[in-house]
């Protein structure tokens, strides 16, 4: 169905989600820091339907990777998901409007799942350029 890189440095959550979005019959590829996430990005025949993105990894964190595609005229229209254990205050979270959704840790798999069919939903691709797939950002990291 879809290209997905699952970007996460806490592997357990990487191997989790990469079996759950594979049963529901996507293609994942891991990187366990945010260079690497890029790296997948730009390899590969075609460009990832989707980037599931932790804030804080190694190397490069989450917050960077997605202001590094949205100034690349090549990522910048890739939808990103960014699953997180932190509070929204604002601090290491990216600009508002330069990612689709948040998904809390711990987070339930079912949430993930309805997530990404929402974003990858091809009526929602043409219409939204991925849609928000029903979670809201909360105002904190708005006004961030």
């Amino acid at each position: 169905m879809a290209r997905i890189i699952v970007a996460d440095d806490e592997r357990n959550i990487a191997m989790v989600l990469e079996a759950v979005l594979e049963q529901d019959g996507h293609t994942v590829e891991k990187a366990h820091d945010g260079r690497a996430a890029l790296n997948l990005m730009r390899s590969g025949p075609v460009l990832p339907d989707l980037v599931l993105l932790d804030l804080f990894m190694p190397c490069m964190s989450g917050k960077a990777v997605v202001e590094t595609m949205r100034d690349d005229s090549y990522l910048r229209h890739i939808p990103v998901v960014i699953i997180t254990g932190s509070t929204l205050n604002g601090r290491g979270f990216p600009a508002a409007g330069s990612y689709q959704a948040l998904i809390t840790k711990p987070f339930d798999l079912s949430q993930v799942l309805e997530c990404v069919r929402g974003l990858l939903s091809p009526r929602r691709m043409a219409e939204n350029g991925g849609g928000d797939c029903g979670y809201r950002i909360p105002q904190a990291a708005e006004s961030a």
